[in-house]
């Protein structure tokens, strides 16, 4: 067996692999690592295991590739924080600053000296002073040993670590006043920056989950000359944004805003802000980072599905950004994911309940919720083919159309004769005569061929009173000739495929290699205390391990090549590798939240890169959950009531009533990354006392049906 760190440091050793730079915001790409990674981040792969405390997280994040380091974005930070520091250089010199990639507008300092940024936060701020604050926030909480605390009460299985350790961690109320004082008095006081942004710091935390602007959603945007929406799709008028100030703030759960804000005033009141600035490096720098930060937000949130955060900030973004071609992309590809995602029942966490939702995009959440499944695919494809005849060289565009073609003529079996060739509303009384058929008469042809082709050629639709908003979304290209030949391609694929499907077998070199993905185990505790959670999380790490070793040996077994992909290939990567590995990972991350939905999926070309990198690009992916049985159960009453009605069964029921039960489920999926395409998925449920038997069984015997080609 070839473990996959080895591949990896060959290929990429061979400078097969591509040396990333950081883009610009003209021509942006998602942020990836540059240069060497830090030492503390190396010693921290080396500790693990006896990583405590909020160090963890960062150790979590890492190992999920979360974490950038040498970007722009890092160094901007840095210089901030050199500024803040610059009468502290023993301080400076323990301190580490890393970006996360999230969303969520938030930062904070580990016991060790790192102090993590979100890009949330750098998105969302106003000027240079006021993440200026912040990280002076931060800093005193290292400085003062300000230990933080977790709050371990649930039981939900943690999907995303990093939403659950955000919304989780606590300070004492004392230690956040504190480190404000602290912040103010010390570093921010030492510091060139400005005074007078105190208060528009505490706005960023107030309404920091709010969108980067508020502007009207225009319902333009969705329509066309040729069809509108019924009147209901839209809200006459969207819910006002509440007063936060006396809720507790996103930076971590301690004081209302209001006490902030008013001790962080009357701190400062009376100081002399002669000479300070709200930008020490350069404003033009400032706005450059904030849209990078921004940009990777709408990153994050089609990696996470939030498809009504996307589309309504990339509706903001285009107003001062009209030529950004990842902010056209980002606007498809979250189109194209509701349209997959309503097409297969499950939109209820891609887009927020738009009840909850406050301000302009509360328009966008409802909007979406009202778009049937034809709708929201005709939508998607024609956002698709703007996009394509705008970047005709992205191959991209043109894997989303296809697919999105698919779904209107063949998931949604709609015909062409369904679309109409007058827009909504038009008066075919106004006609003089009946529209002219594509098709001429017989004596207008030359021969019995040239007749055969021109009837091939669709008549002209006319709208029927059975005809809705669907029937009109296509009326300006649904005659187009590439429209045409996708319509007939995807209709005949479908009906090969279920030929192919019933009576092919994967060829050996389809076999030859596959990436094991270290099985994702979770034992549920039996309480809500913190000794119970900690015990079922050390049961999940040792099934994990054991199922890890099972899975790689049925794979030797049965003479597949497994690549084995896990974290702790980290240790031996450099930058390069690592940043592939955080593809990776943003993969798996995205296709577990789509619950393994056959899609194109984020960065195609990366992973297409990196599959041929590998000469693999299948992936095995496990998923068990085990929950014990109480001890009187259903199946422990019927064996009792079975061995009353036959006596013999006695000793089996005794068994039955003294061994313990346990459920377990197991999910074995194999998929090819670059496609999405799934080869095997099985959901298999036991109950008994020999669950792990039954459970290395079954994942043996789907690997023996992926390679005889059994589904």
């Amino acid at each position: 067996m070839k473990n996959i760190v080895v591949l990896l440091t060959i290929v990429l050793s061979l400078g097969i692999g591509q040396l990333w730079s950081q883009s610009s915001v003209e021509n942006y790409q998602p942020l990836q690592c540059a240069g060497e990674m830090p030492a503390d981040l190396s010693d921290l792969l080396g500790q693990k295991g006896k990583v405590k405390n909020n160090g963890s997280f960062v150790l979590a994040m890492l190992e999920e590739g979360r974490l950038l380091y040498g970007t722009p974005l890092n160094d901007y930070v840095q210089q901030i924080a050199d500024n803040l520091l610059k009468d502290y250089p023993q301080l400076s010199s323990e301190l580490h600053f890393y970006i996360l990639k999230s969303p969520v507008v938030n930062a904070y300092s580990t016991e060790q000296g790192r102090i993590v940024v979100n890009e949330g936060l750098l998105a969302q701020v106003s000027n240079e002073a006021e993440l200026a604050f912040i990280l002076a926030h931060e800093i005193a909480h290292y400085a003062e040993h300000h230990q933080l605390q977790f709050d371990y009460n649930s039981r939900k299985l943690r999907t995303d670590f990093v939403a659950y350790f955000l919304n989780y961690y606590v300070r004492s109320r004392e230690q956040e006043t504190e480190a404000d004082r602290v912040a103010l008095e010390r570093y921010f006081g030492h510091s060139p920056y400005s005074y007078a942004v105190i208060d528009g710091v505490f706005d960023v935390l107030e309404y920091g989950d709010l969108p980067f602007n508020e502007i009207p959603f225009d319902q333009k945007e969705v329509e066309t000359s040729f069809y509108q929406f019924p009147a209901n799709y839209f809200l006459d008028n969207v819910a006002p944004i509440s007063d936060r100030s006396l809720i507790t703030d996103t930076i971590s759960t301690h004081p209302s805003l209001l006490k902030r804000r008013a001790a962080a005033k009357s701190q400062v009141q009376g100081l002399s802000n002669e000479g300070r600035k709200a930008f020490v490096q350069s404003e033009n720098l400032f706005k450059e980072m904030r849209s990078l930060a921004r940009l990777e937000c709408i990153h994050q949130w089609l990696v996470t599905h939030q498809y009504d955060k996307v589309i309504y900030n990339c509706y903001v973004l285009k107003k001062e950004m009209p030529d950004n071609s990842y902010v056209d992309k980002a606007l498809v590809s979250a189109y194209y994911g509701f349209s997959k995602h309503k097409n297969f029942s499950q939109i209820s966490y891609t887009i927020s309940p738009y009840k909850k939702v406050e301000g302009e995009m509360q328009q966008v959440s409802y909007f979406l919720s009202k778009l049937s499944r034809p709708e929201s695919s005709l939508l998607a494809l024609r956002q698709t083919w703007q996009a394509l005849a705008k970047y005709p060289d992205d191959p991209y565009y043109m894997e989303l159309l296809k697919d999105e073609v698919s779904d209107v003529f063949v998931k949604n079996k709609m015909k062409y004769t369904d679309f109409s060739d007058y827009p909504m509303g038009f008066d075919l009384g106004s006609l003089d005569t009946e529209p002219k058929s594509m098709r001429d008469s017989a004596s207008s042809y030359g021969n019995k061929y040239e007749k055969l082709k021109r009837s091939n050629q669709p008549d002209m639709v006319k709208p029927t009173t059975k005809f809705k908003t669907a029937n009109y979304m296509l009326v300006d290209i649904h005659r187009d000739s590439l429209l045409l030949a996708l319509m007939n391609t995807v209709i005949q694929e479908e009906e090969n495929n279920l030929i192919l499907n019933a009576i092919a077998t994967p060829s050996a070199s389809d076999l030859s290699k596959i990436m094991i993905v270290k099985p994702l185990c979770y034992v549920e505790p039996t309480g809500d205390d913190l000794k119970s959670i900690q015990n079922a999380s050390l049961k999940s790490d040792k099934l994990e391990l054991r199922l890890t070793d099972n899975i790689l040996k049925s794979a030797k077994k049965l003479k597949l090549d497994p690549l084995y992909f896990d974290a702790k290939m980290i240790q031996q990567f450099d930058t390069r590798q690592y940043n592939d590995y955080a593809i990776l990972q943003q993969w798996y991350r995205e296709y577990k939240i789509a619950s393994g939905m056959e899609m194109c999926y984020q960065q195609l070309d990366e992973l297409s890169r990196i599959a041929k990198q590998l000469d693999c690009s299948k992936i095995c992916l496990v998923v068990t959950t085990c929950s014990k049985y109480r001890f009187f159960s259903y199946y422990k009453f019927q064996s009792l009531i079975f061995s009353v009605i036959c006596p013999y069964t006695i000793p089996f029921a005794v068994a039955q009533l003294a061994l313990p039960r346990y459920s377990t489920n197991v999910d074995v999926v194999i998929t090819d990354f670059t496609t999405g395409k799934q080869h095997l998925h099985t959901s298999n449920n036991y109950y008994s006392s020999m669950s792990e038997s039954y459970l290395n069984a079954d994942v043996y015997d789907e690997l023996y049906k992926y390679v005889k080609g059994k589904k």
